[in-house]
C-alpha cells in the first residue's frame, strides 16, 4: 500500500494511524444543502455583475476569467462559512478546450451558459430557484429508477455487456496519467491546497459495484434479478468491479487521498443478510483494496441499517466508515457499532442533520460532547452528520458544526 502523500491535516492524520491535535470534522459537502444553494447564488452574482459591468446580455467566457471566478466562489464559502480543515469533494472544473467558445447569456431574467455546441445551462439565481428546479427533476429521476423500463437494459442485455466489458484492462500508460493530469480539470483543486497548504483534505466519490445495479437496471429489475437470476447478477457486478484507469492515478498528485465509497441498497432494511454477503460483501472485499493500493485512504458510507451487519462489516479492509443517523427507528447506536468495530477502526459519528438545523448551539455543542464520549474517547474518530445538510440550515450553523471540536 502506497503512502498517503497529504498526511498533515487532522483527517489525514487520523486516517493514517496517527493521534490529530482535536478530533476531525467531515460533514458531507454534496447535496441539495446549504453550501450548494450558497455556491449557486454566488456564481449567478458574479455573472450578473460582470454583464452589467460590460454593459451587455452576452459575454464571451475567457478560461482564466472563469477560473478566477470558480476560485473566488469556493474561497468565499471556504473562508466564511466552511472553514478548514474540514474536508472538501474534490473540486472539478472544465478543461480550457471544454470552455473555448462558451458564452454568457442573459434571457429575460434567467442566465445560460451557453457552450460552444449551443447547448444551454441554466443558472439559478438563489435557493429558492434551484430547490425548485432540483426536486422537479429529481422526482423524475426516482420515479424513472423505480420503474425501469425503456431507460434501462434488460436483465439480459446487461449481462451481455458485463461479458463484454470483462475482459482485463490494461494499467494505464504514464502518458495517458499525464494528460489526464495535466488537462485542467484539477487546476481548482491545485489552487485551493495552494490557499490551505495541508489543512484542506480532498476526497472523491466512488461506488460500489452493487450500486451500480440500479443505474443499469432500475430498482424493480435489480430486485427481482437478486432472487431470479443470481448467476447473471453476479456476471455483471463482476464487470462493475473498478478498473486501473488515469483518472485516480492522475488525482493523487493534487493532494486527494481519500476515496469516498458509497454502498446503498444493501443494507438489512432493504435486502437480507444472506443476500448482503452474496452480492454486496465480496465485492466491496474486492473493490476497498484497489484504492488503498492506489495510496487513497478509503471511507466506506453504508446507507441504511446496519446493525444486524456489523460482525460482517468489521471484517472489510476499509480506513473509516460512515453511516446514517437513527432516524428510521432502525436503532443505530453509535455506542454499539464501536464496541462491535473496536477501538482501532476509525467511525464517523452520525449528528442528526435535522436536529442540526433546528437545536440550539448549546444543544449541538452537548451531541457533538456526547458523541465523542461514546465512540471517540480512545481516538479514531471523525464528527460527522449521518445525512447531509438539510436545505434550511443555516451558514451560521454549518459553521459552529465544523469548528465544535475545537470549542468544546
Amino acid at each position: 500500500m502506497q503512502t498517503n502523500t497529504h498526511p498533515t491535516d487532522p483527517l489525514n492524520l487520523i486516517l493514517n494511524g496517527q493521534r490529530p491535535p482535536f478530533v476531525p470534522v467531515a460533514p458531507s459537502y454534496e447535496g441539495l444543502g446549504p453550501l450548494e444553494f450558497h455556491r449557486v447564488a454566488l456564481r449567478w452574482s458574479k455573472w450578473r455583475d460582470r454583464l452589467d459591468a460590460a454593459g451587455t446580455d452576452r459575454l464571451p467566457v475567457e478560461y482564466q476569467a472563469y477560473f478566477d471566478l470558480e476560485l473566488e466562489i469556493h474561497t468565499d464559502i471556504l473562508d466564511t462559512c466552511y472553514p478548514p480543515p474540514a474536508w472538501l469533494i474534490l473540486p472539478t472544473i472544465s478543461t480550457p478546450p471544454e470552455a473555448a467558445g462558451a458564452t454568457v447569456e442573459r434571457r429575460g431574467d434567467d442566465l445560460y451558459r451557453v457552450d460552444a455546441d449551443g447547448d444551454a445551462t441554466w443558472l439559478p439565481p438563489n435557493r429558492q430557484a434551484y430547490h425548485s428546479r432540483m426536486v422537479a427533476e429529481r422526482t423524475h429521476s426516482y420515479a424513472r429508477l423505480w420503474s425501469g423500463g425503456q431507460d434501462y437494459l434488460s436483465l439480459e442485455e446487461a449481462a451481455a455487456r458485463a461479458q463484454r466489458e470483462a475482459r482485463p484492462a490494461p494499467d494505464p500508460s504514464p502518458d495517458e496519467i499525464a494528460a489526464e493530469r495535466d488537462s485542467g480539470r484539477c487546476e481548482l483543486a491545485r489552487a485551493l491546497l495552494a490557499r490551505y497548504p495541508d489543512n484542506r483534505p480532498l476526497y472523491e466519490t466512488y461506488t460500489a459495484p452493487y450500486v451500480s445495479l440500479l443505474t443499469i437496471l432500475g430498482f424493480q429489475t435489480m430486485i427481482s434479478a437478486l432472487v431470479d437470476s443470481p448467476d447473471l447478477v453476479h456476471q455483471i457486478l463482476d464487470a462493475r468491479l473498478p478498473r486501473p484507469s488515469a483518472r485516480p492515478l492522475a488525482q493523487r498528485p493534487p493532494g486527494t487521498g481519500i476515496a469516498f465509497v458509497e454502498e446503498r441498497l444493501a443494507p438489512a432494511d432493504i435486502i437480507s443478510p444472506e443476500m448482503f454477503l452474496e452480492f454486496s460483501f465480496p465485492y466491496m472485499e474486492r473493490s476497498l483494496p484497489f484504492f488503498e493500493d492506489l495510496g487513497f485512504r478509503t471511507v466506506l458510507y453504508f446507507s441504511g441499517n446496519l446493525m444486524p451487519l456489523l460482525h460482517h462489516l468489521k471484517k472489510l479492509p476499509f480506513t473509516a466508515i460512515i453511516f446514517e443517523e437513527d432516524r428510521k427507528n432502525y436503532g443505530i447506536d453509535l455506542a454499539e457499532i464501536r464496541r462491535v468495530m473496536g477501538p482501532d477502526r476509525v467511525l464517523f459519528g452520525n449528528v442528526d442533520a435535522h436536529f442540526l438545523e433546528k437545536a440550539s448551539d448549546e444543544e449541538v455543542l452537548a451531541e457533538v460532547r456526547r458523541q465523542i464520549d461514546v465512540a471517540g474517547s480512545d481516538g479514531n474518530f471523525v464528527l460527522s452528520v449521518g445525512s447531509p445538510f438539510t436545505p434550511d440550515t443555516s451558514l451560521d450553523r454549518v459553521r459552529l458544526f465544523c469548528q465544535s471540536t475545537q470549542v468544546i
